[in-house]
């Protein structure tokens, strides 16, 4: 792999082309484009790797203005790490990006790291082993990857408490192809909603409060936007950009079917409030 990683690399950086693999290596499902994508991003932003990660992240986000937007990409079988460049929907937009910028930074970005940070965003203890490893709550990705490092969440600087509960999941199984009929996974993911239930406290930031926040709020912040059905979360994730002194945000939209900068401002958008992460 090391080779097929260096051979990759030489290609690259001297012609601009690259060697089209196979749509499975390692475990891993990608189509053939996605390598190259990959690299036409690296390749962007090799002259601003040294910025801070919040600052690469929007450069990379707004890179990939106009990937298309598509749900369900992950829901495949059987479950592997699932790679997948050429769309995305909005919490993979925001994984996607904050993974090219960590593999940006080392000296020798390959597609290869790329997978594996992905693989340690998306999968509990990065460790892929049925649907139920993978990280379904965005409270729980968020818990993991702060605990790795990689983010913290600051909403309770800026907020007042939330009394959030996790079930949607367990209490709509038939809404998920991969848990219907499967009662012992049901099992796994009421586990998983036990122990986020008690991993609080959580904190939110009010729609009429946000203004009053907004200016603690940086590029490259990760915004989610909590919903109000209960047992879920949150119900959208975005980048926070600012656009001519308005805190707008970047996102997969599934109204524009794309990535966009989306045109209401965070404030506007965010009726039932946000919660805020910042990377490290």
């Amino acid at each position: 792999m090391k080779c097929f990683k260096s051979f990759v690399a030489i290609i690259v950086l001297l012609s601009g082309a690259f060697f089209h693999s196979s749509a499975q290596n390692q475990n891993v499902r990608y189509d053939e484009k996605d390598p190259s994508i990959f690299y036409d991003v690296v390749t962007h932003v090799r002259n601003s790797s040294h910025l801070p990660m919040n600052e690469l992240v929007t450069e990379i986000a707004l890179h990939l203005l106009g990937t298309p937007y598509v749900a369900a990409t992950l829901e495949h079988e059987p479950e592997m790490l699932t790679i997948n460049m050429r769309e995305t929907d909005c919490i993979l937009f925001v994984e996607m990006c904050i993974a090219l910028a960590i593999t940006a930074k080392d000296a020798h970005p390959s597609f290869e790291d790329y997978c594996n940070h992905i693989r340690e965003f998306r999968y509990r203890d990065g460790k892929v082993d049925g649907y139920t490893s993978r990280i379904h709550y965005t409270s729980e990705w968020i818990i993991q990857n702060s605990d790795r490092g990689y983010m913290k969440e600051f909403t309770s600087d800026l907020g007042e408490p939330l009394n959030q509960t996790f079930s949607y999941m367990s209490t709509h199984s038939d809404s998920y192809k991969q848990l219907k009929d499967y009662p012992d996974l049901i099992r796994e993911i009421r586990n998983v909603e036990r122990v986020l239930n008690e991993s609080g406290p959580y904190y939110f930031i009010p729609q009429d409060k946000i203004k009053e926040c907004e200016s603690q709020i940086r590029n490259g912040d990760i915004i989610c936007f909590r919903s109000n059905v209960e047992g879920l979360d949150i119900s959208h994730v975005a980048l926070a950009y600012w656009d001519k002194g308005e805190l707008k945000f970047i996102h997969a939209s599934f109204k524009e079917k794309k990535v966009v900068i989306d045109r209401q401002t965070i404030a506007d958008y965010a009726k039932n409030g946000i919660r805020v992460v910042r990377l490290n």
